[in-house]
C-alpha cells in the first residue's frame, strides 16, 4: 500500500471516530439541556418552587445526568473515580463563571442585546467543555481507554 493510501486510511479512521465522538457529545448536550428545561418548567408550573430555585435544582440534576452520560455514553469510561467527578464539577463551575462573564461583557460593558451574549455562551461553553472533558476530565491514559473512547479498532 502506498504512503498516500495509508495516510488517507488513517485520516478516515480518525475523522470517523472523531465525528462519532462529537455526535455523542452533542446528543448528550441536547439531552441534558432538555432535562434542565423540562424540570425547570415542571417545578415552576407545579408551583413547587420559585423560578430561580427551580432553575438551580434543575441545573444540579442536569449536571449529574450530564456526568453519567458523558462518562458512559460519550467517552465510554470504564468506572468512575472521585478525581473524575471532582474535575467534572470544577469544569461545570468554570462553565458557569465563563457564561456569567460572557453575559456581563456583552450586555453590561458592550451594551449589546442579551441574545448576543446568550448565543456566545451557547457556542463557547460546549466547545470548552468538549476539550476539557476529552483532555482533562476523562483524559485518555492508555491505549485500551483510547480505543474505547474513540471507537477505533486495534
Amino acid at each position: 500500500m502506498s504512503s498516500t493510501g495509508v495516510l488517507s486510511g488513517l485520516f478516515a479512521q480518525v475523522t470517523s471516530s472523531s465525528v462519532r465522538l462529537i455526535l455523542r457529545f452533542g446528543l448528550t448536550g441536547v439531552t441534558t439541556t432538555l432535562v434542565y428545561f423540562v424540570l425547570t418548567n415542571a417545578f415552576v408550573l407545579s408551583r413547587m418552587m420559585t423560578p430561580v430555585f427551580s432553575s438551580v435544582c434543575a441545573y444540579v440534576v442536569s449536571v449529574a445526568i450530564s456526568y453519567l452520560m458523558q462518562s458512559r455514553f460519550t467517552f465510554r469510561v470504564d468506572g468512575h473515580s472521585l478525581d473524575q467527578v471532582a474535575r467534572f464539577v470544577v469544569m461545570s463551575l468554570a462553565g458557569l463563571v465563563v457564561s456569567w462573564c460572557v453575559m456581563a461583557l456583552t450586555v453590561n460593558l458592550l451594551h449589546w442585546p442579551y441574545l448576543t451574549g446568550a448565543i456566545g455562551v451557547c457556542v463557547i461553553i460546549p466547545v470548552l467543555n468538549f476539550f476539557l472533558l476529552r483532555g482533562w476530565v476523562f483524559a485518555v491514559r492508555g491505549r485500551r481507554e483510547h480505543i474505547v473512547a474513540t471507537g477505533e479498532t486495534e
